[in-house]
């Protein structure tokens, strides 16, 4: 059975719990230890795949003094659930940024 690397992170509970992790992280305090999720995923191809994804979308950034260190993206989103952030995406309306700018008018 060929599993997609959405399926590699989700139906295995331990990373499934990593990844929840780093998005609480990213949620609370806009930093999350990418050394520490890219640590429990333990695979290479799907490191690479979770990460592309996650930059892609615009929802992490590395951080430029240590690459252990993700940023919220200029994309991240509050409401982003796991399953979409690890690739079962749905429309979350606008950035964090944009809704925050609104509130604020």
């Amino acid at each position: 059975m060929n599993l997609t690397w959405t399926e590699r992170i989700l139906e295995f509970p331990v990373r499934a719990a990593a990844v929840d992790d780093f998005l609480r992280d990213l949620r609370s305090r806009g930093t999350g230890d990418l050394n520490a999720v890219l640590t429990t995923l333990n695979e290479g191809g799907l490191c690479r795949e979770a990460v592309r994804h996650w930059i892609g979308n615009g929802w992490i950034v590395v951080a430029p003094n240590t690459p252990l260190l993700a940023l919220t993206g200029p994309a991240f989103h509050r409401a982003l659930t796991l399953e979409d952030f690890c690739g079962e995406f749905e429309d979350l309306g606008p950035p964090l940024e944009d809704e925050e700018r609104d509130a604020d008018s």
